[in-house]
């Protein structure tokens, strides 16, 4: 669903549900546990499965509301401590690679997200009704349940059912400090992970430098800083 606000601003409005949720903290090295609430760039991720276009616009996420009480669990399940070479395509010894990890995670997840498109200033340029056009085909694809491939709830294990608003249901009526949170690991003006080093960026290596924000929820309601707020923490380049 599209909706303004009285200085003609558009947002798209969606609901997004799941069985599952895993938001992975950062300070989570080896055994997984979840944030209360999902992370802008999370949420970002959704709507970009079901329309990217990131030549022409990025997504500002602006607002989470959490519809079902925060409830979580933990389990344990085995994996492998090492990832497959891609290139030489050796198989992996499960029997002595195999490791058993918990992960801490959320169920029956059910939100509302919010997001504006902010569209290139060069494309911008090039198409004013640009906005517009990309509100419009968004729209579609959010009412036909069209997606270019399966949006998950922060871990690709977790599948995201997604639909416009269910105008029944209203956010819970519970208020938190949620601490500091991961905003997202990109920069989202390039739409590429952020180099940090000029160095490592000639021998193309990455170089993450994760951004993060303040977080409380209120009445059920998560505010998103814009990505070039002052609220927003990020780690300048060299």
């Amino acid at each position: 669903m599209i909706i303004s606000d009285k200085d003609g601003n558009r947002e798209i409005v969606m609901d997004v549900w799941g069985d599952f949720a895993l938001f992975t903290r950062t300070e989570s090295k080896v055994e997984r546990s979840t944030y209360d609430v999902p992370t802008p760039s999370a949420i970002r991720g959704i709507f970009e499965a079901i329309l990217c276009k990131p030549v022409e616009f990025r997504y500002q996420v602006t607002e989470i509301e959490v519809m079902n009480p925060v409830n979580t669990l933990t389990f344990m399940r085995n994996e492998v401590k090492v990832k497959a070479d891609a290139k030489k395509l050796d198989p992996i010894d499960v029997a002595a690679e195999r490791t058993q990890r918990h992960s801490y995670m959320l169920k029956d997840v059910y939100y509302r997200v919010h997001a504006r498109m902010i569209p290139t200033d060069e494309y911008k340029k090039m198409d004013p009704k640009a906005e517009e056009k990309f509100y419009g085909q968004f729209e579609k694809r959010l009412k036909k349940g069209k997606c270019f491939y399966q949006p998950y709830l922060g871990s690709k294990e977790y599948m995201c059912f997604f639909d416009e608003p269910d105008d029944s249901r209203k956010p819970i009526q519970e208020s938190r400090d949620l601490g500091i949170m991961l905003y997202d690991i990109f920069d989202q003006h390039r739409h590429a992970p952020i180099v940090t080093s000029v160095k490592k960026a000639e021998n193309n290596s990455e170089s993450y430098a994760p951004s993060y924000f303040h977080a409380y929820m209120i009445n059920g309601i998560v505010k998103i800083p814009y990505y070039d707020s002052i609220e927003v923490f990020k780690q300048k380049e060299e």
